[in-house]
């Protein structure tokens, strides 16, 4: 399970590509393609950063209509997939289950999904 240490370096290079006057409305923490990522929805967009070392990965998703948002999970652990622009991009290994949760509803409000 990952621990919010093991998010600190992933939060702090998607915190250095926020911009000006960008507001998170929500973060959760995970994992992207196999290494320790945090997703951060702003009201301007998604953003996925992972803590690769040497060369993080970073996706950035402008949401809006005809575009999913589909949550996975159990008691443990969820996951999100996000399709936008025929890009789909999964957060995995989210420990905080009701976090993932608000993170996928604000996700389809933004795109008018609910």
């Amino acid at each position: 399970m990952m621990t919010r240490r093991s998010a600190r370096v992933s939060a702090a290079i998607a915190s250095a590509l926020l911009d000006d006057g960008e507001v998170v409305e929500v973060l959760v923490q995970g994992s992207y393609l196999g290494s320790n990522a945090v997703a951060v929805l702003t009201d301007r967009r998604l953003l996925v950063v992972n803590d690769k070392e040497w060369k993080p990965a970073q996706v950035t998703l402008h949401l809006s209509a005809g575009d999913t948002v589909q949550g996975f999970g159990d008691d443990r652990t969820a996951a999100i997939t996000f399709t936008s622009g025929g890009q789909s991009v999964a957060i995995e290994s989210i420990g905080d289950t009701g976090l993932a949760r608000e993170m996928a509803q604000r996700a389809r409000g933004q795109i008018g999904e609910g």
